[in-house]
């Protein structure tokens, strides 16, 4: 391909008025992207001789946080979609180069044979230019947008100047980045700031965001780092989720009373056994006149029985705001397997429990942990219903305890599986496919993950792992 190139441009008057005549770099590219030839401009612009760069991919002569979107927009150019953008460019002896690409394609014979980029230098008051413009772009944006530059403050907009509550950009300069956020999540952001120091792009974080005049909100981070002027500047967009929130809160009790509504036929049994029983005694005791010690034990025993089960379907069903405190798994487990254990006899399924001992403490909420983990069992109990087996063990691994609910069930085809946990896909007759929505998101919220693994014929794991308490 590039002896192809080469013959059809140097038999031309292309290849010394477009390339050896040119002042602007222009850079020779074959079908796979990579670097073919360049005019003398290129080794002015970039300070790499023409050897060092030939046959490398054209993206690799951008600065490292840049490689990504030049790699795409080149192949956007192979693709017969080429688009105009600025980037950064690496020099070899000198700061970075703020660039401006433009793509072309060569053709012989109506057939394309390769490609050319047109990298222009932008000047310093086009870099000027191209930030206030970004500035005027943020200015548009609904969420909240800072600029800072070795941890000074450059730039905020109005959504952000909202959301801290202060009367003006002014206002913020004296407050360094990390005096807006909780001291609990001060390891994300400062795991952040080094991200962004690297030049990186960081995936959203939840943390909890502190106004100016003291009140709290939850709040999602991420950013983002460029290098304009030759400085290094810090992207970063605070978005609000109150409102989010509320609507995860609304969906999470809604699933929530359901959950109970599907337990009551089990719930129904699971007190008239006792009931039976402790009628049973009375009913002795009012003929025989008999007060025998054992029988009051076993009605005692029978009544805490009934109690519990009330209390814990009570608080199940109960809307209540988030409470983490340290818990301990073994009896969250225990509690759980209690308010379905009748129904898993009705359908004729067993369960048994296999715990690692000791188990260390998790960080949670108690309440969200049990709506998840209830979800989880049902989903094991329909999917064996018949004949079948639950195991849920636990076991702690480094610095997270692992929960897993083991099925023999039907399985689920890998299709089906990778749509799991989408609002609305269920595999089950009657759905919605919310419960495992709600109940990856809870998992999420403790910071922990959720892995769903499946062979259809041979049942289903759910994986939970949550961090404990070092």
């Amino acid at each position: 391909m590039k002896d192809l190139l080469d013959n059809e441009c140097r038999s031309s008057l292309l290849y010394r008025s477009f390339f050896e005549q040119m002042v602007q770099a222009a850079f020779w590219l074959d079908q796979s992207g990579s670097v073919c030839r360049g005019n003398p401009a290129c080794e002015a612009l970039t300070g790499y001789a023409a050897e060092e760069w030939e046959g490398y991919p054209f993206w690799k002569l951008a600065i490292a946080e840049e490689q990504e979107t030049v790699r795409r927009q080149t192949q956007c150019a192979v693709n017969g979609e080429p688009m105009p953008f600025c980037t950064v460019f690496a020099h070899k002896a000198g700061p970075p180069v703020p660039v401006h690409i433009t793509y072309g394609a060569f053709l012989a014979e109506g057939a394309t044979i390769g490609y050319y980029a047109m990298v222009q230098k932008l000047s310093q008051a086009v870099a000027d230019s191209r930030e206030a413009q970004s500035c005027k772009v943020l200015d548009l944006s609904l969420e909240a947008a800072f600029i800072y530059e070795k941890g000074e403050l450059k730039y905020v907009n109005q959504s952000g100047i909202r959301l801290m509550g202060a009367r003006g950009y002014e206002e913020l300069l004296p407050y360094p980045f990390t005096s807006f956020f909780h001291p609990r999540d001060m390891p994300l952001i400062h795991e952040l700031q080094k991200r962004l120091e690297r030049g990186e792009t960081t995936s959203p974080i939840e943390v909890e965001l502190i106004r100016l005049d003291g009140t709290r909100t939850d709040a999602e981070v991420c950013g983002t780092s460029v290098v304009i002027q030759d400085k290094l500047r810090h992207y970063i967009l605070i978005r609000d989720m109150t409102e989010r929130k509320r609507a995860h809160e609304f969906l999470q009790n809604s699933e929530k009373l359901a959950l109970v509504g599907q337990l009551a036929a089990g719930i129904a049994h699971e007190i008239r056994n006792p009931l039976t029983s402790l009628k049973g005694f009375i009913q002795l005791m009012q003929k025989d006149g008999m007060r025998k010690p054992e029988y009051f034990s076993i009605m005692s025993s029978e009544l805490a029985r009934i109690e519990m089960i009330v209390s814990e379907l009570l608080v199940l069903a109960k809307p209540h705001a988030s409470a983490f405190e340290v818990h301990d798994l073994t009896n969250l487990i225990t509690h759980v397997v209690t308010l379905l254990e009748t129904e898993a006899i009705l359908q004729k399924v067993t369960i048994q429990v296999a715990f690692e001992s000791p188990l260390p403490m998790v960080h949670c909420d108690e309440n969200q942990l049990k709506q998840a983990f209830i979800n989880f069992l049902k989903n094991g109990i329909e999917a064996t219903s018949g004949s079948g087996e639950i195991v849920i063990r636990l076991w702690c691994e480094g610095d997270k305890v692992v929960i897993r609910f083991e099925d023999n069930g039907v399985g689920i085809p890998a299709e089906q599986l990778a749509r799991l946990g989408e609002a609305f896909f269920t595999t089950k007759e009657t759905g919605t496919g919310l419960g495992l929505m709600v109940s990856r998101r809870i998992i999420e919220n403790h910071r922990g993950t959720l892995r769903l693994m499946s062979t259809p014929g041979i049942g289903t794991t759910v994986e939970v792992c949550l961090p404990v308490i070092s």
